[in-house]
């Protein structure tokens, strides 16, 4: 029985390795934290009134060649007499549209001493939304001309170029479905301390934070609620965004089920022989 369990593991943990994702990472960030430099809206139901979400921290999806705001503050009612919302209508990642819906990002097997056993958001297959590093817009800024960095960093006509410099940012965690949990490589919760994690730091090194659940999470879709903070200047606060998760259980890939067949089958042979049996 005791052999039984440890095989198991073993599989368990072959499987994971082989059940990565096969998608190529772009070497930059999924995810950048930027200053909204816009002053007016150019167009639409409230072109030329003030830009809500000017100067605004705002996070932004690298999309290639350009951002996606996500959660950004917005205009709502007549243009005569808007109200602010502090949040939009492209708030989740993924980004769902009535054209163009998407699952939640999957939650599949972890992997390393603190998530093994675990549904992580590590092996993630979305090569659009499945890149959780974050960065600031800084990073983008000095790259040679034509450069990917400097063809995202100057997109929108630079709406989003502004040095963020020494500002101090928070991540808020609003609200978080219950059994979704928030860490990274070395802590498996990095809001135990509080709901505002301080990101400078992170940031400094990179921050990647890994989203889970128990490995018999219950089917569904896990969300977790966020907002940037100013930590010096709360005028700067970054409207509301989402990041939705589902727990998928990845079955071991048959390659590891036919290694663990010959194996079991060559334990039985050596304790026939043990036995005195052919």
């Amino acid at each position: 029985m005791k052999f039984s369990k440890k095989l198991s593991a073993s599989l368990l943990v072959l499987g994971l390795g082989m059940s990565a994702s096969a998608y190529a990472k772009s070497e930059l960030a999924g995810y950048y934290i930027g200053i909204d430099g816009r002053i007016n809206i150019p167009s639409g139901t409230y072109a030329g009134l003030p830009e809500p979400n000017s100067g605004n921290l705002t996070l932004l999806l690298n999309h290639g060649n350009h951002y996606h705001g996500i959660g950004a503050y917005s205009y709502t009612g007549p243009a005569a007499s808007p109200s602010i919302n502090d949040t939009n209508s492209n708030n989740r990642i993924p980004e769902i549209s009535a054209l163009n819906p998407r699952p939640p990002l999957e939650l599949n097997w972890g992997s390393g001493s603190l998530y093994s056993g675990k549904l992580t958001s590590q092996n993630n297959p979305s090569a659009v939304y499945g890149n959780l590093t974050f960065a600031r817009v800084d990073t983008l800024a000095g790259h040679e001309t034509g450069s990917e960095e400097q063809i995202l960093f100057n997109s929108s006509s630079n709406r989003w170029s502004t040095l963020l410099g020494t500002t101090s940012i928070g991540l808020q965690l609003i609200s978080a479905t219950p059994g979704l949990s928030i860490g990274n490589e070395q802590n498996t919760n990095l809001f135990a301390n509080g709901n505002t994690l301080i990101l400078d730091t992170y940031l400094d090194n990179g921050f990647a934070p890994i989203f889970w659940t128990a490995a018999n999470a219950a089917a569904g879709t896990y969300t977790a609620e966020f907002r940037l903070i100013g930590l010096n200047d709360e005028s700067i606060n970054s409207g509301r965004f989402y990041f939705d998760f589902a727990p998928v259980a990845v079955p071991v890939p048959a390659a590891v089920w036919l290694f663990g067949s010959g194996l079991f089958g060559l334990l039985g042979l050596k304790h026939k022989h043990k036995l005195g049996f052919a």
